[in-house]
Order: structure tokens, then C-alpha cells, then sequence
């Protein structure tokens, strides 16, 4: 019985650690494989180089999808049913929004330039593609394999001087 239990805190231990892991690593739903996951998606030719064209009709597909009722703003009406009915269930309990949600709304307002809480598609499209424009180091509108390769080894290096910041 107790081989048993200690089996099972050390495998409840192990799975920790490896979700810790890969969460440091930038393995889980967000950071570098996400980022390098959407620029994929943006290469509509499959030519392996990434342009702004690209990245902007993608977006622009997004905020399709996203204006679930077609009105051409991103509302609260724009939610998925769940996310509704969670957060009628909360206001009608008093509850305050989840921290992913208030994370949500930070950066809605981000793109709500005349913050009259909608997003319009204007401002979705207008916004900043931060990402892309540090890709790109030569700033042609074209992120190419090199650049991609370039971005990842920089990062692995920062990464390895502050895994080991005591070595030097």
C-alpha cells in the first residue's frame, strides 16, 4: 500500500515537472512554437517566406471568424455561447471577470482605438504586427527562412545566457 502511494507521488511529481519544463521552454499554447506555428499559417503559397500580404489576409480571416454575428465590430455579442453563459453566471452571482478574461480585455482595448468597446475591423487590421516587424531585419515586407533561423538562434542564445548567467 504504501510502494503504492509513493509510486503515485513521484509519477504526480514527474508530471509536474515535465509540464513546468515545457512551459519554461515555450512549449505550451503560447510563445515561440505559437508564434512560429502562425507565421506557418500565414505562408499561404507554402513558399517557406513569410510577407506582410500574407500575415494581413490572414488577419483579416480572423476577424471574419471572430464577428460571429457579422455586424463588423468585436463585441461581447461575439462571444462563444460559453464564455456568454460563464459570464452571465458570474454577473449574476457578483463575481469578478477570470483573470484570462481581464488579460482578454487589456488587450481589446489595445486595438479599441476610440475605445468605444467594440473593435472594428479597421482596428483589428490596423494594428501593429510586432512580431513580424522584429522578423523581418531587413524591413522588405518578407520574413525568409534565413531571418526565421536567425530569430531562433538569437533566441536560443538569450535563452542559454540566462540559464546559465553564473558561468560568466
Amino acid at each position: 500500500m504504501k510502494s503504492s502511494l509513493v509510486i503515485a507521488g513521484l509519477a504526480g511529481v514527474m508530471v509536474f515537472a515535465a509540464t513546468a519544463d515545457a512551459q519554461h521552454r515555450g512549449q505550451g499554447r503560447h510563445g515561440p512554437e505559437r508564434a512560429m506555428m502562425m507565421l506557418r499559417a500565414a505562408d499561404a503559397n507554402g513558399d517557406n517566406n513569410i510577407t506582410l500580404s500574407e500575415v494581413q489576409a490572414l488577419q483579416a480571416d480572423m476577424f471574419e471568424w471572430m464577428d460571429r454575428n457579422g455586424d463588423g465590430v468585436l463585441s461581447r455579442a461575439d462571444r462563444s455561447p460559453v464564455h456568454q453563459r460563464l459570464a452571465a453566471i458570474r454577473e449574476a452571482e457578483g463575481a469578478s471577470e477570470s483573470r484570462r478574461e481581464r488579460r482578454r480585455a487589456r488587450r481589446g482595448q489595445q486595438r479599441d482605438t476610440n475605445g468605444d468597446g467594440q473593435i472594428s475591423r479597421e482596428e483589428f487590421l490596423g494594428g501593429e504586427n510586432r512580431i513580424f516587424e522584429r522578423l523581418d531585419a531587413n524591413n522588405d515586407s518578407v520574413i525568409t527562412p534565413d531571418e526565421l533561423d536567425a530569430a531562433v538562434e538569437n533566441a536560443r542564445e538569450r535563452r542559454e545566457s540566462r540559464r546559465f548567467w553564473w558561468r560568466e
